[in-house]
């Protein structure tokens, strides 16, 4: 039997009689689609499209009986409608029949679409095509897969206005070479195969507090099947500093932000902090939830039961995000055209049925601000479908904060992500009382669910409004203490206080309050903070592994953007690693205490921080010498008198007061 027809047969009498819809064929296609979607589905598949009809609440032979019959529409109708309605969901989801794939088959497919666009494009070279001819095919090619979104299309060619044929020529080059590339398959692949059967799970009602919160089960097990890929990946990679060690990048890793316990105290340092803030200067506190149109919502919930929702149109958890998103950027653009300052932090938080919405702690300078934002908000976020029952009174949720307490608002929707383990740490004071952290309910695989919702939707799950850079933050906790030397000589106070800010001093924690001081306050833009990262120059031809050109270089420091000292460098990263093979790490990381395995591992990390030792004593006084960073040295051994320009000028990162060219070479270890 052929697909599923969308048009009546409207041939003849005879045609129609052939032809017309029976229940025979919603069987038949029902069936079709149940055994070729994934194994999870089916029962749902057959529960969402029953194919008998309800039967009569009447009894038969009464009255009211013969009305219903009679109402009831013929069954070609019902047919109909029921073939219309498995139309559909095959247009929408069928491709998670076809994609539910285990990443060996992912990776397979990746490699063969990768050799046909090299075997394609080596064709179009013979047929001596241009590259702008080539660009047209490969495009046209691309399109024929399936597998690539018009926004995969744009981000691969990454033409923009005002390119120069020139420009055009190389992104093509560009294109070609990353289209031909496997592992830029796989990527791909992935995301693809994880959104298009996780969006048929939410369409079949497989993703509610009945079923698996947030995730399905399957969409659970691909993440931690990913994490199980990378963590032995990291694992397997080894590196070497300049004094010899090497570590595993797991062991690298479970030292920054990737490791969870890392990130969920950070978060936690800079939510206290930014409240320390605003008590300290008399702003408002307000504490807002954010939801969505009803339309956005796959499941409701009646008297305790999961009911699938009427006003549902097959939305995904990305596209609620990018309405909360967008929205959010039209009611910021408004209150900075007013001039009302915000600072704070958002949360991304899926509800049971993996649609997000936002949880924000936000602050005012003023009370008549804090009107204006609360007014704001309910202007945009109810001008879509704001008159639908419970919109006025759910859509957005403002309430006043307490003098303390800030912490306490979001720690359980932050332990959602990281994990409780990760904040125990952490307690609030509430007029100066310490108060019991409320985590929310610990439920089974909690924060693993909310790990894999974000994952497999690319949703950002924290975000700093109004406040200092937190990678300003992470470099200055790396600069060494020697090197502030001259900038406490020349009494760059602000410098000075951000440094002791961002390191434990003794008993006391660092302190993100006396750091946004530092840096300037809040709500500035960004030239206007005090400190800015630099990065280090890149060589004149560098290109990255496609031909594209490297416009900007890894970051290695700070500098402060106005004051005495601007322009000198703080050298945050002065080591330099390479990648090494037939080696096994050499430091005491694998001596470590395993209890914090258990901790990590609870935030989906399996890595505690390591026990660094000591580096030895530099073998030369290059190793903390800017110059290397800026090519500072090599200029000094040409000659004083070769010019060197402002923007690279060693002067203004190692000399001293005369500027001498033998100073920056003598002294090694000076800012």
């Amino acid at each position: 039997m052929p697909a599923i027809a969308r048009s009546l047969p409207n041939g003849n009498l005879a045609d129609w009689a052939a032809n017309k819809p029976r229940l025979h064929m919603v069987t038949y296609h029902l069936e079709r689609i149940v055994n070729a979607a994934p194994s999870g589905w089916r029962q749902a598949i057959r529960a969402r499209f029953p194919v008998n009809d309800a039967a009569s609440p009447f009894q038969e032979g009464t009255n009211e009986h013969a009305r219903w019959f009679l109402e009831q529409p013929p069954d070609w109708v019902k047919a109909w409608d029921k073939l219309q309605e498995l139309a559909d969901f095959d247009d929408a989801y069928g491709d998670a029949s076809r994609l539910n794939l285990s990443d060996f088959e992912i990776c397979t497919w990746a490699k063969q679409l990768a050799a046909q666009v090299d075997e394609f494009m080596d064709g179009c070279e013979l047929a001596r095509f241009s590259l702008a001819e080539r660009g047209q095919a490969l495009t046209m090619m691309l399109r024929t897969t399936g597998t690539l979104t018009a926004e995969d299309l744009a981000g691969l060619f990454k033409f923009k206005d005002g390119d120069t044929p020139q420009d055009k020529d190389r992104k093509i080059g560009a294109a070609i070479k990353r289209s031909s590339d496997d592992g830029w398959w796989r990527r791909k692949l992935r995301r693809l195969v994880a959104r298009v059967v996780e969006a048929g799970a939410i369409r079949l009602g497989l993703v509610n507090v009945a079923k698996g919160r947030y995730i399905s089960q399957g969409g659970l097990v691909r993440r931690q099947a990913q994490i199980k890929r990378n963590t032995e990946a990291l694992q397997r990679s080894l590196y070497r500093n300049e004094a010899g060690q090497v570590y595993t990048l797991a062991e690298l890793a479970a030292l920054s932000t990737a490791n969870p316990l890392v990130r969920g105290g950070e978060l936690m340092t800079r939510i206290r902090g930014a409240e320390e803030y605003a008590d300290s200067h008399g702003h408002v506190g307000l504490f807002i939830t954010l939801t969505l149109p009803s339309k956005f919502h796959p499941v409701t919930i009646r008297a305790g039961k999961t009911r699938h929702n009427k006003k549902y149109k097959g939305a995904t958890p990305r596209d609620g995000q990018e309405w909360l998103r967008d929205t959010w950027a039209k009611a910021r653009a408004k209150l900075a055209r007013i001039g009302v300052k915000i600072y704070g932090l958002r949360v991304a938080e899926p509800h049971h049925d993996g649609t997000p919405h936002w949880h924000a702690l936000l602050w005012t300078e003023n009370q008549a601000d804090a009107i204006t934002l609360e007014s704001t908000l309910r202007q945009y976020w109810l001008a879509e479908d704001g008159q639908e029952r419970g919109a006025q009174d759910n859509r957005v949720c403002i309430k006043r904060m307490d003098r303390g307490g800030a912490a306490g608002y979001v720690a359980k929707y932050i332990a959602k992500s990281v994990g409780h383990v990760a904040l125990t740490e952490h307690q609030d004071l509430v007029n100066g009382d310490q108060i019991k952290m409320e985590f929310g309910e610990e439920t089974s695989q909690g924060h693993q669910r909310v790990d894999a919702w974000a994952a497999c939707w690319g949703i950002r799950q924290f975000q700093t409004i109004g406040m200092p850079s937190v990678t300003a933050w992470r470099e200055l906790r790396r600069v060494s203490k020697d090197q502030l030397d001259l900038f406490n000589q020349e009494g760059d106070r602000q410098t000075m206080s951000a440094f002791r800010a961002c390191h434990r001093q003794g008993h006391l924690r660092a302190d993100w309050r006396v750091f946004m001081e530092a840096m300037g306050g809040h709500a500035l833009k960004r030239h206007e903070w005090h400190l800015r990262t630099v990065t280090t120059m890149v060589e004149e031809g560098q290109v990255n592994r496609y031909g594209e050109a490297v416009e900007v270089g890894r970051i290695v420091g700070l500098t402060p953007q106005r004051g005495r000292m601007c322009g000198r460098w703080l050298v945050s990263r002065r080591i330099a690693w390479m990648p090494v093979a037939g080696e096994t790490s050499t430091h005491a990381a694998h001596a470590s205490n395993p209890e914090h395995t258990t901790t990590a591992g609870q935030a989906q990390s399996a890595n505690a921080a390591p026990v660094r030792q000591a580096l030895p004593a530099a073998w030369t006084g290059f190793n903390n010498c800017t110059a290397r960073l800026t090519h500072g040295l090599r200029k000094a051994l040409m000659g004083c008198n070769e010019q060197i320009s402002n923007s690279q000028s060693p002067q203004n990162l190692h000399s001293h007061r005369n500027n001498s060219c033998q100073s920056w070479c003598k002294v090694s270890t000076c800012l």
